[in-house]
C-alpha cells in the first residue's frame, strides 16, 4: 500500500503543474486579447486630426457658398450670344443685377431665422438641409432657362449660405473650444474655414475658364458634387455639443468632445459645458447684455466696412471690372489669378494674426493700403477716359497689381480680423447671438454694394467709384484708431455688474472652498463626471499649476481673460 501511495503521490502533483500552466497560459491570453481588443478600439485619429477631419467636412459648406458668390462673374458675360460681345457691367438691366444680388439679402434673412430656431432643430439637421438646398440650386441653375427659375436657384444658394455663415463658425469652435489658451497647440481650424469661402470662389472662376458643356445634367453634376460631399460628410459628424448642452444630453456632449480634445485640454471643457447648458439670448437681449456699448458699436460697423471696402461685392463682377479697367490680358485668367493670391493669402494670415496685439495696427494697415490701391488705380481710369481715344489701346498690367494689392490687405484685415475682435470682446454667452448679427450686418451691406455697383459705374464711372471706395477705407482706419482700445487683449468681457462666464470660476476659488448654489451658476450645474476635478491634487500637480501661472477658472471656451 506504502508503494501504491508513492506511485499516486506524482501523478497528483504533475496534475497540479499541468493545471497551473493551463491557468497561466489563459491568463496571459486572456491579457493579450484584452490588449488586442484596447488596440483594436483606439481610433484611427488622434483629437487633433480628428478635429482638423471635422472642420474640412463643414468647410465644404463653405466652398459651396464661394461657388454661389463667383456664378455672377462669368454667367453674365456668356449670357449674350456667341456671335456678340457680352453685355459691359454699367449696361446690365435691373433683372441680371437682382440675380446677382438675390443670396446677399437671402443669407440676411435666413441668419435671423437660423437663430430663431436653433434651439428646436440643432445644428446638424440645419447644415444638412443646407447641402440638400445646395444640390436643388445646382439642378435648378443647370435646368432653369428662365428668370424665375435662376431667381429660384439664386434664393436657394442664399438660404443654404446664410445657414452654412451662422452655424459653421460656432460649430468649428467647439473642436477647439479648449485649446484657445495656448495658440501654438491649437489646430489651424479657423484658417480651414476662412481659407473655404475663397477656394468657392476660385473653383467656379476656374470652372468658366473650361469649355462648357452642352448638356445640362452635367453641369449639374458638376456643382452638386460639393453639396453632395458635404452631405454624406455631416452624416458622420456628431451633433453640436451646444445644442445637446442645451437639450439636456450633457453626457452626450461630454463624450463629443472626448473626441476632439486631448487628455490634457479636457479638464478645461468643465466651464464650457456649464455655460452652454444656459439658454442663449436673442439678438435683441445680447445687445441689451452687452452692456460696453461704446465698444460693441464700432465693432459691429467694422462688418459693414467689410462689405463697402469693396473687396468682396467686386467678386460678384470681377472679370467686367477688370476689363474696365483696361487689363491687358484676358480678364476671366486675371480674375481666377486674383481670387488664388487671395485664397493663399487667407491662409498665410494665421502667421501675422497670431498676437492680439498686432490686430489693431494690422487693420489700419489694411485700410490704408485698400484706399493706396483704390486711389491709384481711380487716377489711372480716370486718365484712360479723358486723356485716350482708343481705350483699347490703353491696355496695360496696372490694373492687376492694384487689384492683388487690395486683395492681399482685405486677406490680411478685414475679411477675418472683425470677426477674431469680436470673439475677443464680446462675453461668451452672448457670441453666437452677436455672431449672427454681425453675419446680417455684413450681408446686407453686401447686397447694398452688389446693387449700386452698376449703378455708378453707369453714372460716375469706374475712377470715381474706386475714389469713393478709397474714402470709405480711410473712414475705416479712423473708426479703428478712433474707437477701438489701443490694447486689444484688454479684459472687455469682465462687465460690472454681470457674472460673466469667465469669472465664475475665479469667485469660486477666492470667496470660499465650498460656495454655495447662489454665488455663480456653474456651480450649481451639473457637468458629467468625467470632466470632474479631484478634490487632492496628483503628486508634482501643485508645482506644475503654480509655475504656469494660469488659474483655471480663468479659462474660457474662447480664451484666456487677461
Amino acid at each position: 500500500m506504502g508503494r501504491e501511495f508513492a506511485k499516486v503521490q506524482p501523478q497528483n502533483s504533475s496534475r497540479h503543474i499541468i493545471s497551473n500552466q493551463s491557468s497561466s497560459r489563459s491568463s496571459s491570453s486572456s491579457s493579450i486579447g484584452n490588449s488586442n481588443s484596447e488596440k483594436m478600439r483606439k481610433p484611427l485619429l488622434d483629437e487633433r486630426w480628428t478635429s482638423i477631419l471635422y472642420t474640412l467636412v463643414a468647410a465644404l459648406t463653405y466652398v459651396t457658398a464661394g461657388t454661389m458668390v463667383g456664378w455672377s462673374s462669368g454667367t453674365f458675360r456668356r449670357s449674350g450670344s456667341s456671335s456678340s460681345e457680352p453685355v459691359p457691367l454699367p449696361l446690365l438691366d435691373n433683372w441680371s443685377i437682382s440675380l446677382a444680388a438675390t443670396p446677399a439679402i437671402v443669407i440676411t434673412v435666413t441668419a435671423c431665422v437660423v437663430h430663431r430656431c436653433y434651439h428646436w432643430i440643432g445644428t446638424k439637421s440645419f447644415l444638412l438641409t443646407a447641402s440638400l438646398l445646395a444640390i436643388g440650386s445646382s439642378a435648378l441653375e443647370a435646368y432653369g432657362l428662365t428668370f424665375w427659375s435662376g431667381s429660384a436657384a439664386r434664393i436657394l444658394a442664399g438660404i443654404s449660405a446664410g445657414i452654412a455663415f451662422t452655424l459653421v463658425p460656432s460649430y468649428v469652435d467647439e473642436f477647439g473650444s479648449a485649446s484657445r489658451l495656448s495658440a501654438q497647440s491649437r489646430p489651424p481650424l479657423d484658417e480651414i474655414l476662412a481659407a473655404a469661402f475663397p477656394l468657392g470662389v476660385l473653383l467656379r472662376f476656374s470652372a468658366d475658364l473650361l469649355p462648357q458643356p452642352v448638356d445640362p445634367m452635367w453641369n449639374a453634376l458638376r456643382w452638386g458634387t460639393l453639396p453632395g460631399l458635404a452631405f454624406l460628410g455631416l452624416l458622420f459628424l456628431p451633433e453640436s455639443a451646444r445644442f445637446l448642452c442645451m437639450t439636456g444630453r450633457v453626457s452626450q456632449a461630454a463624450h463629443v468632445l472626448q473626441h476632439t480634445h486631448e487628455p490634457t485640454t479636457q479638464p478645461g471643457l468643465q466651464e464650457c459645458l456649464a455655460s452652454w447648458q444656459q439658454p442663449g439670448p436673442g439678438l435683441l437681449e445680447a445687445l441689451q447684455r452687452q452692456t460696453n456699448l461704446t465698444l460693441l458699436i464700432p465693432l459691429l460697423s467694422l462688418f459693414a466696412f467689410q462689405a463697402f471696402v469693396g473687396a468682396l461685392p467686386m467678386l460678384f463682377y470681377l472679370a467686367d471690372l477688370l476689363e474696365l479697367a483696361g487689363q491687358q490680358h484676358s480678364p476671366e485668367q486675371i480674375a481666377a489669378i486674383l481670387v488664388a493670391i487671395f485664397t493663399v493669402t487667407v491662409a498665410l494670415s494665421r502667421y501675422l494674426n497670431r498676437s492680439q496685439l498686432h490686430q489693431r495696427p494690422v487693420l489700419v494697415s489694411s485700410a490704408l493700403l485698400t484706399a493706396l490701391a483704390a486711389i491709384a488705380l481711380g487716377w489711372h481710369c480716370h486718365e484712360r477716359r479723358t486723356r485716350t481715344l482708343d481705350l483699347t489701346e490703353a491696355s496695360t498690367e496696372l490694373p492687376f497689381y492694384c487689384f492683388a494689392l487690395m486683395y492681399v490687405a482685405y486677406a490680411f484685415g478685414f475679411y477675418r480680423l472683425p470677426g477674431t475682435l469680436l470673439t475677443t470682446e464680446v462675453a461668451d454667452e452672448n457670441l453666437f447671438a452677436l455672431r449672427t448679427l454681425a453675419t446680417a450686418i455684413c450681408w446686407g451691406s453686401v447686397y447694398l454694394a452688389v446693387r449700386l455697383l452698376p449703378i455708378l459705374l453707369s453714372t460716375i464711372g469706374l475712377g470715381w467709384m474706386l475714389w469713393n471706395i478709397a474714402l470709405v477705407a480711410l473712414s475705416a482706419a479712423g473708426l479703428v484708431l478712433l474707437c477701438l482700445p489701443g490694447q486689444d487683449d484688454y479684459a472687455h468681457k469682465m462687465l460690472p455688474g454681470v457674472c460673466s462666464n469667465s469669472m465664475a470660476s475665479s469667485v469660486c476659488s477666492s470667496n470660499s472652498s465650498t460656495p454655495s448654489a447662489s454665488t455663480c451658476w456653474p456651480c450649481s450645474t451639473n457637468v458629467p463626471e468625467m470632466f470632474q476635478h479631484s478634490e487632492k491634487p496628483t503628486p508634482g500637480q501643485s508645482d506644475i499649476n503654480s509655475n504656469s501661472g494660469i488659474d483655471s477658472g480663468r479659462v474660457t471656451g474662447k480664451g484666456v481673460t487677461y
